[in-house]
């Protein structure tokens, strides 16, 4: 099957405005702001007009100059108004498709097809920002499917609920009561609340002197008590904002296990539609953050190797937005057997640890005393604040960090900007196992083991500190293929170890 060169559809022209729009107003405000102050409305609309005339022309001559077309093997992308860029991908070399439609293609029977290989672009390699959904599945299947070995038709990749009831093929699916819990307890809130603050201090600049002046007396003229009143609605408003962005986010998600991938479904206002290829899974992870640590709830992640660099997400793949700890278990048998989990069994590290990092502590607050003591005498007890917090941080450090090995995975936990991560890794999956010791370390007889393993195209690294030397060595002979454990002697190893502490 052979598809003529053909354009996007002319919807296209919004979705490339409105990049282009956001791209550039950051850029635009920041002039204005330096050279408009005083006739700021005027230097904006100016600004504005002329901005959004040149992003039109370039958003229609950008729609008229993109070109794709379909060999039988291989996808050409054509693009670019004055340097044409051509860029061919073979259907062999891809390794997932997503689809995701905004408002905007909802209304027009639209979505968004998006190709990514194991190249070392950082970025998406291509992506067909507006086509037609039977476009978009056609295409898939002839760049997924090998029509020589694989006939289309009984491949099911997609969201389909009867399929899915038919086959019984497992499913979990996020009650919006769950993500209610996962916004209330995300970190949302506090990004909502700094750009409140920012817009706040920036807010002279805007308002008109008089209306700014006259508010800020207004304010200043109330009770203790209103004042405070009016905080906590404005707290509760930001807090309930920061929840609807995340029920928008990952409102209607439902992640189905098939035989050879993961299908992830999610969002209200953009319906994001994943494929996670199961060899692509690099490790399996639950974070807990300091909110939903004494509530036992987790949030599910994976990482994956290659894929589009996705900062907001932290270049994690979600799984499930929000879990029990007692029913992680049962989702990590259904959806991911290939995983034990072993939560239960991770023995803690050396309580040494916290005697080293107390010592460099107490170190570190000597030397704050001496600072304050001979330049600001009267807030020396700072000093004691300083040692006070972090002799809590050191002791969950210690709490929290543990490691576990069977015969083809290690379990890793640790604390990370008070979250704590549990991590499971395959033998095959790790690409490096590292040893670090200072020399008190090597007094004290322990060691930091770092793991790297691929996560898109920069690696992820793991660390847990304070184990024994003696079994990191076990961890890396596993590692190495050196040792002929079997998976219970593994275990026993480890126990003994940490009894002896």
């Amino acid at each position: 099957m052979t598809f003529e060169p053909k354009r996007l559809h002319v919807a296209a022209i919004i979705f490339i405005f409105l990049k282009t729009m956001k791209e550039t107003l950051l850029l635009l405000f920041s002039l204005i702001i330096i050279f408009g102050r005083e006739q700021f409305f005027t230097y904006l609309l100016i600004a504005t007009v002329t901005v959004a005339c040149s992003i039109i022309i370039y958003s229609w001559l950008s729609w008229l100059r993109f070109t794709y077309s379909l060999d039988q093997n291989e996808l050409k992308i054509e693009r670019g108004i004055i340097i044409r860029k051509k860029r061919t991908i073979s259907k062999h070399r891809i390794q997932s498709i997503h689809l995701s439609q905004n408002v905007i293609h909802r209304l027009f029977g639209l979505t968004q097809l998006q190709i990514e290989t194991a190249g070392s672009d950082m970025n998406v390699d291509a992506k067909l920002t507006a086509i037609s959904m039977e476009e978009a599945h056609a295409l898939r299947n002839q760049l997924k499917f090998d029509q020589q070995n694989q006939d289309v038709t009984d491949v099911t990749d997609t969201y389909d609920y009867d399929y899915i009831l038919d086959n019984q093929v497992p499913k979990y699916e996020a009650s919006y009561k769950r993500l209610f819990a996962f916004g209330s307890t995300s970190g949302g809130f506090g990004v909502i609340v700094s750009i409140l603050l920012f817009g706040i201090s920036e807010a002279e600049l805007f308002i008109p002197d008089a209306i700014y002046q006259s508010t800020s007396a207004w304010l200043f003229a109330q009770a203790l008590g209103t004042l405070i009143a009016l905080s906590m609605i404005l707290f509760i408003l930001m807090w309930l904002l920061g929840v609807l962005g995340s029920i928008i986010k990952y409102g209607d998600f439902t992640v189905v296990r098939y035989e050879k991938e993961l299908y992830i479904t999610r969002g209200l206002w953009e319906k994001k539609q994943l494929s996670i290829p199961l060899k692509r899974i690099q490790a399996v992870g639950i974070k807990q953050n300091i909110i939903r640590l004494p509530f036992k709830l987790a949030t599910v992640y994976l990482e994956v190797a290659g894929g589009e660099v996705d900062q907001s997400e932290n270049m994690r793949t979600i799984i499930f937005p929000l879990i029990k700890k007692s029913e992680f278990q049962t989702f990590l048998t259904t959806m991911l057997p290939e995983y034990q989990h072993t939560i239960t069994e991770i023995h803690p590290v050396s309580r040494r640890l916290f005697y080293y990092q107390w010592c460099l502590l107490l170190l570190g607050a000597s030397v704050v005393l001496t600072t304050t003591l001979l330049f600001v005498r009267p807030f020396w007890w700072i000093s004691g604040l300083f040692l006070l917090v972090g002799s809590i941080y050191c002791y969950l450090d210690y709490r929290m960090a543990g490691v576990h090995l069977t015969k083809q995975q290690l379990t890793i936990q640790s604390m990370l900007l008070l979250s704590r991560e549990t991590v499971f890794l395959k033998r095959d999956r790790i690409q490096a196992l590292e040893l670090k010791q200072s020399l008190l370390q090597k007094r004290l007889d322990i060691a930091t083991m770092r793991t790297s393993i691929l996560n898109n195209f920069i690696g992820r690294h793991y660390t847990v500190s304070g184990i024994k030397q003696s079994i990191h060595n076990d961890v890396t002979d596993w590692y190495s293929y050196r040792s002929d454990y079997s998976l219970n002697q593994v275990g026993i190893d480890l126990d003994i170890e940490s009894k002896r502490e």
